[in-house]
């Protein structure tokens, strides 16, 4: 794994590590990038999972620190790597395909665990597009907007394993610690759908393989009691 830093902090304590697992997100990761280093809530790390595009030197350039992993994990295994170079207490999850996100945007989501009102949040988009608004509601628990105890991440079972699963996992993971989550409304923000990234046919099987991660994820649950 190699790694390379550009100092990100603005003379502000870090409260929080702002973690984005990115897979050849060139197009999206300098204006997610931006818009978390604008937020001023601390370190703003990608982790580039193998991309073979132009994902890492566009994120390192838009000032983030760079963890370029050198074989593909999945989403899983980029965010527990992020979540282990992380020092803070709790931590941020963002997307990297994010479109209209700003800095206000993520104090929003920052604020009800940073205030003590709220031990995690998940983030729902409202206002951008009505075909990803309309997906973030109806899968709220699979949002990848997020802010959260490092620790429930580090000490998931098998998480390296759980590729988009993942999501779903954290959420059930703090249900069982008995934490509370807040639901957070990003107005003004969409994502990029895998079909517009992959084209059609390759995006469709994409969120095929999505939903079985996601399907097996759960009958493992089921079948574990």
């Amino acid at each position: 794994m190699r790694k390379r830093h550009n100092e990100t902090m603005t003379g502000n304590p870090a409260v929080l590590t702002l973690i984005i697992p990115a897979y050849n997100e060139e197009k999206h990761i300098a204006r997610v990038v931006e818009a978390a280093l604008a937020s001023r809530l601390g370190r703003v790390l990608v982790v580039s999972d193998a991309s073979s595009d132009q994902t890492a030197d566009l994120a390192r350039k838009a000032g983030a620190e760079v963890i370029e992993l050198p074989q593909n994990l999945g989403k899983a295994g980029a965010m527990l790597t992020g979540a282990r170079a992380a020092t803070t207490e709790h931590l941020m999850f963002l997307d990297a395909d994010l479109q209209g996100l700003t800095a206000e945007h993520l104090q929003r989501l920052a604020a009800p665990v940073l205030t003590g009102k709220a031990q995690a949040t998940v983030g729902l988009f409202s206002g951008g597009r009505a075909s990803t608004t309309l997906a973030s509601w109806m899968t709220r628990h699979w949002s990848g907007q997020r802010v959260l105890p490092r620790d429930i991440l580090l000490n998931l079972p098998h998480a390296e394993h759980l590729r988009y699963a993942i999501e779903v996992a954290l959420t059930d993971a703090l249900k069982e610690a008995r934490m509370g989550i807040t639901y957070v409304t990003l107005h003004g923000v969409s994502q990029v759908t895998k079909e517009e990234k992959q084209g059609l046919l390759s995006g469709a099987k994409a969120r095929l393989r999505m939903f079985r991660q996601i399907f097996n994820y759960h009958l493992q649950k089921a079948k574990q009691g």
